[in-house]
């Protein structure tokens, strides 16, 4: 399996977020210090709080979730690389450079993978989620604080995949190959319970079930179209566009 990635645009991220935290710091301790040594005046004890707080808040708030997203390990890309080892020589994992982060073209056909890094249970069901920290009256305050919500993972996923079938229509327009979303685990910590869920929901890593791999392994077996080598091209040139410094690794 081939990996290409936008390096360029990892850093960036990581970049940003670090400066996030720096500046979030800066401007509450900056506050602090002013709202305890700056004018005694009633205008100033009530205007400078007003606006520090809430943009140091904002800022703070940023910096967890991209520090959550670029930062903290395992990394997406990583976790979800070392995870389809051993498949198709022929695969192509593509990592940051189209609005899903990641999208995998394999003979299998086209995948794209929508990742949540939260380290808690979940229970699926249909189109519903349960989270296990999601209970009881103080649980969405420290989940949003700490900016771990899930969110509504189905719909980013179909809206991910929606993103870039026109783009494989374009490349393919005879083909007839429909993009297909999964939601994709990478941390191990997670612990997922799925019954029948309205789209996949698997874990990066193959040793833990259901698995992304596992769920290539069953896509292999169903009578559908495959990708040919002059397919797999035409999407690889679609994919990449007009972006320079890509970097290109291959897996065993």
């Amino acid at each position: 399996m081939r990996v290409v990635t936008n390096e360029r645009r990892i850093k960036s991220k990581r970049r940003i977020a670090q400066y996030l935290f720096v500046i979030s710091l800066v401007i509450l301790i900056g506050g602090l210090i002013v709202s305890n040594f700056g004018p005694k005046t009633m205008e100033f004890a009530i205007i400078a709080p007003c606006l520090v707080l809430p943009i140091g808040f904002a800022t703070t708030l940023l910096s967890v979730r991209m520090t959550n997203q670029f930062v903290r390990l395992p990394h997406p890309d990583e976790a979800i690389g070392e995870g389809l080892k051993g498949i198709n020589r022929r695969s192509i994992l593509y990592n940051y450079i189209l609005q899903p982060n990641h999208v995998l073209v394999a003979p299998q056909g086209v995948f794209s993978l929508t990742t949540r890094w939260q380290e808690t249970g979940f229970e699926v069901d249909g189109e519903k989620w349960y989270n296990a920290k999601g209970r009881g009256p103080l649980a969405p305050i420290f989940l949003f604080l700490k900016q771990e919500r899930l969110g509504d993972p189905f719909k980013q996923a179909r809206q991910e995949a929606e993103s870039i079938q026109a783009i494989v229509d374009e490349a393919l327009p005879s083909a007839k190959i429909v993009v297909r979303p999964a939601v994709v685990f990478t941390s191990n910590k997670a612990k997922l319970e799925v019954d029948e869920p309205a789209l996949p929901v698997v874990y990066a890593d193959p040793k833990k079930r259901p698995s992304l791999k596992a769920l290539l392994k069953d896509e292999k077996k169903k009578d559908e179209i495959s990708l040919d080598d002059e397919q797999i091209a035409a999407l690889d040139k679609a994919f990449r566009g007009n972006q320079r410094d890509l970097v290109e690794n291959e897996t065993a």
